[in-house]
């Protein structure tokens, strides 16, 4: 009420803004059913009990539904994959892609897998960042999303950590283990260190 002065303003204008939030608190409404949906799947389907043979399917079929995958997609145990801070982020994955156990993808952003992509061992994706991280000036509630494509065939190593300043990861391109990768990957590409650098290029057959 105060901070849109309704003292001051016409029923017109008070009828326009009390419209605008009631929209947005739809919106919120929704993207917290959303949210908490994704976390009931995550505590069923990300239990260890999932890498029974005769479980595993099961899983690999729920998450390909969850999340519109193609077919042929692994996905093992601990593989989180959700969004933040009422960010309307969306997240597409191609056909025999691996997640890998402990694995993390943050889509508050919007994040696309290609095909035949190996996400393995405790890797760290991340779609989004605060301001207030490299300049302590910013106010803390402010937020901002990226994009990321992974393009077709490439390979991200045990416990790398792919931040929001990475926008492409190239086609059949290598990350290695341990690697936190803060800029573009280019096709064919190996990156390996803190920050990843290129040690060499491959060559397409």
């Amino acid at each position: 009420y105060l901070k849109e002065e309704f003292f001051n303003k016409s029923n017109e204008e008070r009828k326009r803004i009390g419209s605008t939030y009631l929209e947005q608190g739809a919106k919120r409404d929704e993207w917290q059913k959303d949210f908490r949906d994704n976390r009931k799947f995550l505590i069923k389907y990300t239990n260890i009990r999932y890498e029974k043979a005769s479980l595993r399917e099961k899983r690999n079929e729920a998450y390909r539904k969850k999340f519109g995958a193609g077919k042929g997609l692994m996905v093992e145990y601990d593989v989180n994959i959700s969004r933040q801070h009422y960010l309307d982020g969306t997240i597409k994955i191609g056909s025999n892609v691996l997640l890998a156990k402990h694995s993390f993808i943050d889509y508050s952003g919007d994040v696309t897998i290609g095909d035949d992509v190996q996400i393995t061992n405790g890797v760290i994706i991340e779609t989004h960042h605060h301001p207030f991280h490299s300049d302590y000036t910013q106010p803390r509630n402010i937020v901002h999303s990226t994009t990321l494509k992974i393009a077709d065939g490439a390979v991200l190593g045990s416990r790398c950590i792919i931040l929001p300043s990475c926008h492409y990861i190239g086609k059949h391109a290598r990350v290695g283990a341990g690697a936190v990768v803060t800029k573009d990957v280019p096709d064919y590409a190996v990156v390996v260190g803190v920050p990843a650098k290129i040690i060499r290029g491959m060559q397409p057959l």
